[in-house]
């Protein structure tokens, strides 16, 4: 997702466990709560400088759900933190201060540019055992994936990660997984459709599509976009998952770019006022933007506000 700057060998073994084992291998962390079905979960990309911000962004912006972005591959089946190559552990007492206070996290698999891990660790056994280790360490029962670019058309790796991600759901019920993929004006292209087709197929309880209502182009109606590109995608979804109109829709979730996009559209607080009445009215489960400390903190935390209203 996103045009922005900037397990330990422990993984590996457990991957030879049975499950009941993996959990007494990692630290325990506060559990998690239930996600509302209408919420606002703008991303965080995570690092050492602003981890500790997250109760206070809680106080100051009401959001009390974040989409922390992103862990990638470190080598092999091991993630880490892409903004500050932090391991998987790190951050943790801040999410667990954010989750002593009400609030809760979405742990975000992938990105633009840091690579996938279901590309580099090749065992489905071991790809499963370090999703696992991710869970417990943190507390968390929310996986995003944001698959894109030529990742999308990886199917080797989608394949892997799906056969990965429907074995941790079957050792442990209470994981929601999590998409996030481009869209265009009209909907999801190809592609992405395939992708998520496949997870169905292979086991995965998807809870939640998340369209990147972003960069659709220097001079384009950023908020008209993003509409359309909702309209076409809620079909799709109910195409792909056998759902009725009403389910597809509150399977969907909508992220802009908060502000002055990379390729100079502007996605107003206007237009995000427009866009969260118009997900409101359409029963959208999960509003979201890029990104908090870089684009929404500077104007007061405005987009978090409109956005908290669903």
């Amino acid at each position: 997702m996103f045009r922005h700057p900037r397990l330990t060998a422990a993984v590996a073994a457990s991957a030879l466990l049975p499950s009941a084992l993996i959990a007494l291998l990692a630290p325990a962390a506060h559990a998690a709560g239930a996600f509302p079905s209408r919420y606002a979960a703008p991303y965080l990309q995570i690092s050492g400088g602003d981890a500790s911000d997250m109760a206070a962004d809680m106080r100051a912006s009401g959001d009390k759900y974040y989409s922390l972005a992103f862990l990638i591959p470190k080598s092999g089946c091991t993630p880490k933190w892409e903004d500050d190559n932090s391991s998987v552990g790190a951050f943790r007492s801040q999410i667990n201060a954010l989750k002593s206070a009400g609030g809760d996290v979405i742990l975000s698999f992938g990105g633009e540019s840091g690579g996938e891990l279901a590309q580099t660790c090749t065992s489905v056994s071991a790809l499963t055992a370090a999703y696992a280790n991710v869970v417990h360490t943190y507390g968390v029962t929310r996986l995003d994936f944001d698959i894109e670019g030529s990742v999308l058309d990886d199917t080797s790796a989608n394949s892997r990660r799906d056969k990965a991600l429907a074995a941790l759901q079957a050792q442990n019920p209470g994981v929601q997984i999590d998409f996030t993929v481009p869209v265009d004006p009209g909907g999801m292209e190809s592609n992405a459709t395939t992708m998520l087709a496949d997870a169905r197929s292979k086991g995965v309880k998807v809870n939640l599509v998340n369209i990147m209502t972003m960069d659709f182009g220097d001079g384009q109606n950023a908020l008209a976009d993003a509409e359309s590109a909702a309209d076409g995608s809620a079909p799709q979804l109910a195409h792909v998952f056998g759902v009725s109109s009403g389910q597809a829709w509150g399977m969907l979730g909508l992220t802009p770019i908060a502000g002055r996009n990379d390729d100079n559209e502007d996605f107003t607080q206007s237009n995000a006022g427009t866009l969260e009445r118009f997900a409101a009215s359409k029963g959208v489960q999960e509003l979201s933007f890029w990104e908090v400390d870089g684009y929404d903190k500077a104007s007061g935390y405005a987009y978090s506000k409109i956005f908290n209203k669903i």
